[in-house]
Formats: structure tokens, C-alpha cells, sequence
């Protein structure tokens, strides 16, 4: 997973551009002893970054939305992974121009326990989703979706926008997509992040099937969706839930 970290990326941008010249290093390496008073050179590197920081700090408090209610990270149904999913199928069909059928979050990629009620920032949504993850397309069969919605099932289930299912003895059964049963025969284009598509969190089955990218990230998605659907002042809808439910055979 690629974590974004503003500052530390503007102190690399910064530290590049005074260092043009590229430099092998010595063959011998001597060493000298040098005191370092605490807070030298402190107070001029915060001055060179402080404008930096500002603008960061402006974007990251940009508000983008609001929220009438919490919504939070649980198991088996989560009420942020199920925004998160349904921003993702509702993005996905948008900038990729064709339906999709599911979007899936896993949960080991949703990085806070909530967001809380009240307003939503660029920031939050930052925190939410650190990573700079690309939302892609697969075209799954349905033998393929079985396999991977049965791996999903070991991990106790992912949020999911498009379709329900069940976990039995971690397992995935009475999966419907479109409110339709899964066909073992049948297409399925599901939206997820690259990192779960290249095998991310032993989702082997899904590593040599192609994908569709066009280098839109899941952030942008959230971000994107939060503004469209609270552009008239409304708060967020709060996600459908009932799509997921764990039991144990008798």
C-alpha cells in the first residue's frame, strides 16, 4: 500500500531540488565528531516550510460535506465500509463509462474506527483512506466471483455495494448480485483497489485477471462522491445496510 504524507513529501521535493548533482558514494568512509546544539537550523527549515504547510493545512480543512449521522468501522456490517463501497461503484461507473456490478472494500484498508456526525473534510477523508490506491475494473466469471467472495468470507466479509451474501462456516452462499443468485456461468465487473487486484491480502485468484485503469484513486472517489451527493446542502445519505450476514451451521 502507498501512504501519502504531504510533509514528507515536500521535504523530499525541497531537499531534491538543492541537491541537482548526482553523487557516488566514497569507497572510505571517514568519520568526525561534530556537536549539534538542540534546535539548530530548526527554526529556518519552519520558516522555508511554513508557507507549504499553510496551503496544505487550508486544502486539508476544506470542508466537502457533512454527516447527520456517525458512520462506523464493525463487522459484520459496516456502516463506513458500505459508504465507502458505494462511492466506489457509484464513482466506478461514472469515470469508467460502463455498469459494474460490485465494488468491495476490504476491511484491513479502512484506517479509522469512524467518522464522526458533522462535517467532512478533504482531511477526513485522508485519514479514512492514507493510501494512494487506484480503483480498477475486473471482469470476473462466476466461478472466479465464488472463489474470491469465498476468500472474503474467511476474513469474516468485506463490505460490498451492488449485492448480498451470507457467511456460513466461512463460507459465501446465497450470493446475489442485482438482487439476482450468483451464476457460475455469468460476467460480473467488480470495482477494488489495485493493491487487492495485484494479490493484496491473499487475494491470489484475482492476479492474472486483467485490469481496466485509468489511474483514478479510491480517495478521489470518496472525495468526489461526497461533494456531488452533498452539493445541495443535504447531508450524506446514510448507506443501505442488511447486506451481509454471518452464521454458524448447526
Amino acid at each position: 500500500m502507498r501512504i501519502h504524507n504531504s510533509s514528507l513529501l515536500l521535504l523530499a521535493l525541497l531537499m531534491a531540488a538543492c541537491s541537482p548533482a548526482l553523487y557516488q558514494p566514497a569507497s572510505k568512509v571517514t568519520y568526525s565528531k561534530y556537536d549539534v546544539k538542540p534546535g539548530t537550523g530548526v527554526s529556518s527549515m519552519q520558516t522555508m516550510l511554513a508557507p507549504y504547510a499553510a496551503n496544505v493545512n487550508q486544502t486539508m480543512n476544506t470542508v466537502i460535506g457533512s454527516l447527520a449521522q456517525p458512520l462506523e468501522k464493525k463487522m459484520p456490517e459496516s456502516s463506513l465500509g458500505f459508504f465507502m463501497t458505494d462511492a466506489y461503484l457509484y464513482q466506478a461507473e461514472k469515470v469508467f463509462g460502463q455498469k459494474v456490478d460490485l465494488a468491495f472494500m476490504n476491511n484491513g484498508g479502512i484506517r479509522i474506527n469512524s467518522l464522526p456526525a458533522g462535517k467532512i473534510t478533504v482531511g477526513s477523508i485522508y485519514e479514512l483512506m492514507p493510501f494512494d490506491n487506484l480503483l480498477v475494473l475486473l471482469e470476473l466469471n462466476g466461478s472466479q466471483l465464488q472463489a474470491l467472495m469465498d476468500h472474503i468470507a474467511t476474513r469474516g466479509g468485506w463490505p460490498v455495494s451492488g449485492g448480498t451474501y451470507k457467511v456460513v462456516n466461512k463460507k459465501a452462499v446465497d450470493i446475489k448480485v442485482n438482487n439476482a443468485a450468483l451464476s457460475p456461468s455469468g460476467k460480473y465487473v467488480i470495482a477494488i483497489s489495485d493493491y487487492i487486484a495485484n494479490g493484496g491480502d491473499d487475494c491470489v485468484m484475482l492476479k492474472n485477471i486483467p485490469q481496466v485503469n485509468k489511474g483514478y484513486l479510491q480517495r478521489d472517489a470518496l472525495i468526489d462522491y461526497v461533494k456531488e451527493k452533498c452539493a445541495s446542502g443535504q447531508p450524506l445519505p446514510h448507506p443501505v445496510m442488511n447486506r451481509l450476514q454471518t452464521e454458524e451451521a448447526p
